[in-house]
């Protein structure tokens, strides 16, 4: 497992509360093909509920458990980012179902995606 997998994971088990996403949701192009994706907005709110506390504020500065998640999008397209948030590997927790909506984990994708 790789570092920023292992951080993902401890900051998704530190983490108890979730933000409702609730901006509209928009086509956005990731990669090579436009899928249905999640709010950045939105899902920048979501982060800071519940990855701050592991990756920093914005992501962008990593955390003490979690490492910066600035240009993820360079290892890991849309579409993985939803399935990592979705099903992550130890340390990170599985916020989602319980935590999470399908529609917060696309918003947290969306944002993780743009940073």
């Amino acid at each position: 497992m790789s570092p920023l997998s292992a951080t993902l994971l401890a900051a998704a088990i530190a983490l108890s509360g979730c933000a409702p996403a609730t901006a509209q949701r928009s086509s956005v192009r990731f990669g090579t093909g436009t899928v249905e994706g999640g709010d950045r907005e939105a899902g920048a709110t979501v982060f800071v509920t519940n990855c701050a506390v592991c990756h920093g504020a914005t992501g962008l500065e990593g955390g003490v458990v979690g490492p910066s998640l600035r240009h993820e999008s360079a290892r890991m397209d849309y579409g993985a980012l939803v399935s990592w948030i979705e099903d992550p590997a130890p340390p990170m927790p599985q916020l989602y179902p319980k935590m999470l909506t399908v529609d917060q984990v696309r918003d947290v994708a969306a944002y993780v995606e743009s940073l």
